[in-house]
């Protein structure tokens, strides 16, 4: 998001005590779409709501925002009619006043299914699938089908999208879910009336929809559905493509593309009437398509392998060849390396490392407390010089799940609130069993995040909700993660993905860890932890000066909690240059700081196995 876009509700904002906002996500039109988490269920749901902003410049056009708000409220009508796997899930609507300065003002809202990361666009190639023939009939499975089954729901509900296109397709996981029901129009539901204006997306909108939007049907969804496979096999639409139009490949040189083509021109074709009047037709075309392709491969595998001898031979020559010429320039890549390294000196290389994660293993999980977990990948990890006692060395770290921001002061809240019962809270110090968890009072002069009011653990400023929760100790931390059934990160855990991204190598052979500027520089508090960039694992707050609570062992002692922990807030100055190495301090575990948090691991193979 850059800097100059507005958006209506602030990180932290609380609505009616159960939605606190974490995350701005998107805008367009007239909505805005917010990550929040639902305090009482401890999960993260997506927040849409009316653009403040956008009412506010249509204020003298009272019809134009009585339709935007009727629209607003149908979506939701349209969206609670439907259950299916590949729709996306209505959770809540209502209203919410809130106050901002000297200005009060009333918002509508829905509570959605929150499905991070990616969207259809991001498994369609930008040139397209052709003439990939397994790659097309494995997304057309994995995708594409499953988009027809639930357009079928909808449309078998009574429902018209209307606004069918890659964008408005979520991917939880591989499970694509349909959204954005802004457009949609239900034949069980009052219409409306609109203004003049294009009601959709041109490259996928069906010729009717431009000419009488009100009266566009199933067919004008079957007519989106037809441009989006012509986009994943032909590739990207150009925005100057001629709209409203029947399109079709311009190659298709085997059975089943061609097949492929029959049903994109018929899904497509200009007169309604004229394309499939249903989903379930077209998805019983696809099937036969699939089955054309598996048929052709099953002659193939069935006819006789035959083997010219002199062609064989020659590609044989040429591999050798090949082998050879790559011997050799290796050899002269090597000698050609330290010549230059004697001559002209040497120069430190940025190792970068494209990140692979492992296979069996899902990208993202949902912890026990409501936060999101990334998957690191496994593998070797230098660990360099200073960083501990035992030396520079190569280390492995095996696969695990990290949050991918620190706990926030809501989520430690939400956990002392549920273990209360057994907790004392004694001159401002939090304890349970006489082990110090948080302490209370102002953590910085002017900020004083966490309260004891009424025999509840509270928020004492809604906007300080979604900021990381500092002068928690190492007890209090690790009791957090064991309540979660999850751990906190060894200080090797920590480095590896601190340091991934911001290692050289130097010519000695050694390597050095290089920071961010982001590093060096003071934090300001209160700081939401959405605000910050994530980093190569896509964890955020890694690159600045916040300290995080970390094992110095995995395995307990007899006591049942861990024998160290270790603080990653130390730094080591070298020649007053920003030569800067995070050193592990030893702390004891009822300490707590101010720039300290920390957040939870699971391992991946614990998890595998649904422990």
């Amino acid at each position: 998001m850059s800097k100059k876009e507005k958006y209506s509700l602030p990180i932290g904002t609380i609505l009616n005590e159960k939605w606190v906002i974490l995350e701005f996500i998107a805008k367009g039109g007239m909505g805005e779409i917010y990550r929040a988490h639902q305090i009482n269920l401890k999960r993260d749901v997506a927040i849409k709501i009316v653009s403040k902003e956008w009412l506010d410049d249509i204020h003298e056009d009272e019809e134009e925002k009585e339709n935007a708000l009727r629209r607003f409220a149908q979506e939701v009508l349209t969206m609670a009619q439907i259950r299916h796997p590949n729709v996306i899930q209505i959770y809540d609507f209502d209203k919410a006043t809130l106050r901002m300065g000297e200005e009060t003002f009333e918002i509508d809202y829905i509570a959605l299914e929150y499905i991070p990361g990616r969207t259809l666009k991001d498994t369609m190639r930008e040139e397209g699938f052709y003439p990939e023939e397994d790659e097309t009939a494995s997304w057309l499975q994995t995708y594409f089908l499953p988009i027809l089954h639930g357009v079928e729901a909808i449309h078998q509900a009574g429902i018209f999208h209307r606004d069918l296109k890659p964008a408005n397709v979520l991917l939880d996981g591989d499970i694509p879910k349909i959204a954005d029901f802004g457009l949609a129009r239900s034949c069980k539901l009052e219409s409306m009336t609109c203004s003049m204006e294009i009601k959709g997306t041109p490259s996928y909108m069906a010729p009717e929809q431009f000419m009488d939007f009100k009266r566009s049907d199933q067919r004008a969804d079957i007519y989106a559905l037809g441009k989006i496979l012509f986009e994943a096999i032909d590739g990207k639409i150009p925005e100057n493509a001629l709209p409203f139009t029947q399109v079709h490949l311009e190659e298709a040189e085997t059975p089943f593309f061609r097949k492929l083509d029959e049903i994109i021109r018929k899904a497509t074709d200009r007169e309604p009437e004229n394309r499939y009047q249903s989903v379930s037709e077209m998805s019983e075309e696809l099937q036969k398509a699939l089955e054309l392709l598996k048929g052709s491969e099953e002659k193939q595998e069935q006819a006789p392998v035959r083997r010219d001898n002199a062609i064989y031979m020659s590609r044989w020559l040429l591999v050798a060849l090949g082998t050879m010429g790559l011997i050799l320039f290796s050899a002269l890549s090597f000698w050609g390396y330290h010549y230059f390294q004697e001559h002209f000196g040497s120069q430190t290389q940025v190792e970068v490392r494209r990140l692979v994660l492992p296979t069996g293993f899902p990208p993202e999980i949902s912890a026990p407390d409501g936060s999101f977990m990334k998957l690191i990948p496994g593998g070797s990890f230098w660990v360099p010089k200073g960083f501990d006692k035992k030396g520079p060395r190569t280390v492995n770290i095996s696969a695990f799940y990290m949050d991918d921001t620190p706990v926030t002061n809501q989520q430690f809240v939400d956990f002392l609130n549920a273990i209360k019962g057994k907790l004392t809270v004694e001159d401002r110090a939090v304890k349970r069993d006489g082990r110090i968890f948080l302490y209370l009072g102002e953590a910085l002069q002017g900020y004083e995040p966490i309260i004891f009011r009424d025999g509840t653990f509270k928020i004492k400023n809604s906007g300080h909700s979604a900021c990381p929760v500092i002068r928690v100790t190492g007890y209090g931390a690790q009791a957090y993660s064991d309540y979660y059934k999850s751990r906190l990160p060894t200080k090797l855990e920590w480095l590896y993905v601190a340091s991934e991204g911001n290692l050289q190598a130097l010519p000695d052979g050694s390597r050095r860890i290089i920071l961010p500027e982001s590093f060096f520089e003071p934090i300001k508090v209160p700081y939401p932890v959405m605000l910050f960039k994530p980093n190569f694992f896509g964890i955020r707050l890694m690159n600045v000066k916040l300290g995080c609570w970390v094992l110095d062992k995995i395995s307990p002692d007899s006591s049942g909690h861990a024998s160290g922990f270790a603080i990653l807030g130390g730094f080591e100055e070298s020649g007053g240059s920003k030569k800067v190495m995070p050193l592990p301090v030893r702390r004891n575990p009822w300490e707590a700081f101010e720039e300290v948090g920390f957040r939870c691991v699971r391992d991946a193979k614990a998890y595998s196995k649904g422990q």
